[in-house]
């Protein structure tokens, strides 16, 4: 059973009444009196409120009391090149999850991401650094036997 024609609560808006023609909506609109319209950006003639639109904040960026984000993208994708990747791979997922929530202006969450993300980068930089070292000691110390009568080649044959 659908509804009759008539003025019905917009369903896009909070204010308006939109008239619903049996079986779909039409571009008019008019106010809803038991709803007061939406308060208009600027002030009465003669107040010091400021006219036009407002700017909404810049997204990532810090306003007072709030602390910048780091962004741990770069160092993370650069400790995937050149140290232990398997540690950097949730310190690529907690970069990009960070700039996400950054950008949506939840500075809390990009916060934790961002921490997140840089203890994954260090502990990927630390476990490179051993790892790199070892195989340096490794390489320096090890002697490779080598016959005087037969050619050294890379694959040892």
């Amino acid at each position: 059973m659908s509804m009759a024609a008539g003025w019905y609560d917009d369903p896009f808006t909070d204010h308006l009444q939109r008239y619903w023609t049996g079986d779909s909506w039409t571009r008019e609109t008019r106010q809803r009196t038991d709803v007061a319209p939406p308060m208009p950006l600027s002030g009465p003639p003669g107040s010091s409120a400021v006219s036009g639109p407002i700017a909404p904040p810049v997204p990532g960026a810090a306003t007072s009391g709030q602390p910048v984000v780091r962004d741990w993208l770069i160092p993370s994708v650069l400790s995937i090149i050149f140290c232990a990747w398997p540690l950097s791979i949730p310190a690529l997922v907690f970069a990009i999850k960070s700039n996400s929530a950054k950008k949506q202006g939840d500075m809390a969450a990009a916060a934790r991401l961002s921490d997140r993300a840089r203890l994954f980068v260090l502990l990927s930089v630390a476990l490179g650094l051993v790892v790199w070292i070892y195989l340096a000691f490794v390489i320096m110390t090890t002697e490779i036997p080598v016959d005087p009568g037969t050619p050294v080649t890379p694959f040892g044959a």
